[in-house]
């Protein structure tokens, strides 16, 4: 798994961190990077002038809450523009749920056959996230970036440590037709990170099935509960976890991005 870089300053006492996000980086040719620890009161002209200078990314990103409205302000006067509106949901595991009238298995990747069919179902079926929204990468014609990424975080969580990649088949056909990875933070707490069905699956309840046995997985393992990053713009998905299984919304989140000069390499 590759290593994040860390650019860190400190302004009177405030830290802030652009990180750099290896796999984008890959696929963009050049330094992607996320700002974490965003501090409105110090001088965040400087900090940027740093990692410009250390890194010279072609794309970087700041998440904030969404009741952070001086901060966005802030930023877009830096340069910055909205990308994405995402919820963080939380849930707690308290029930098992009855996966027997199921005609499905899930199970964990084992073998790279079935890590590559994982890889090519996540690469075709996310429509709302903010990569495939932004009208930057609108330059790549005929290069689909979302799908890019979502591959090779599919293969990242077969190489951590404390993630999993598990696979949703159909019993009688031996299809893989949905998948879904995790990542373990503590013993009784982990954090949902991507999953989904087949295209053709998505209206037909095994969307839901799928969250069923993922659940049921981390319930095995010990976990208590866990939380979940979604774009508010994923409708369907809101609705599924907050009203069809009972996920919270537990925070709101604003996230900006900048483009720097220079184009792929």
């Amino acid at each position: 798994m590759a290593v994040r870089q860390l650019i860190s300053s400190t302004f009177w006492g405030f830290e802030m961190k652009a990180t750099k996000n290896e796999i984008d980086s890959e696929i963009l040719g050049r330094p992607v990077l996320d700002i974490t620890e965003f501090d409105g009161t110090s001088d965040f002209a400087a900090f940027e002038a740093e990692y410009v200078a250390r890194e010279d990314p072609i794309y970087v990103t700041c998440k904030l809450p969404a009741e952070q409205i001086e901060g966005v302000h802030g930023l877009e006067e830096r340069g910055f523009r909205f990308v994405e509106f995402q919820i963080r949901l939380r849930g707690t595991l308290r029930k098992t749920y009855d996966t027997s009238p199921y005609g499905y298995s899930y199970l964990p990747v084992t073998n790279s056959q079935d890590l590559a069919a994982v890889g090519e179902l996540a690469s075709s079926i996310f429509e709302h996230d903010r990569v495939s929204r932004d009208p930057f990468f609108r330059q790549w014609q005929g290069r689909n970036i979302s799908a890019e990424r979502y591959r090779r975080y599919v293969l990242k969580s077969a190489e951590a440590d404390d993630e999993c990649v598990y696979k949703l088949v159909e019993n009688t056909t031996g299809e893989i037709v949905g998948f879904s990875t995790h990542r373990i933070l503590t013993p009784d707490s982990a954090l949902l990170l991507i999953g989904g069905v087949q295209n053709q699956q998505k209206r037909s309840g095994v969307g839901v099935i799928n969250d069923y046995f993922a659940l049921n997985e981390l319930k095995r393992k010990g976990v208590k509960w866990f939380h979940t990053h979604v774009s508010g713009s994923n409708y369907p998905i809101v609705n599924l976890e907050v009203r069809g299984i009972g996920f919270r919304v537990i925070q709101s989140f604003v996230v900006l991005r900048k483009v720097y000069h220079g184009s792929v390499r």
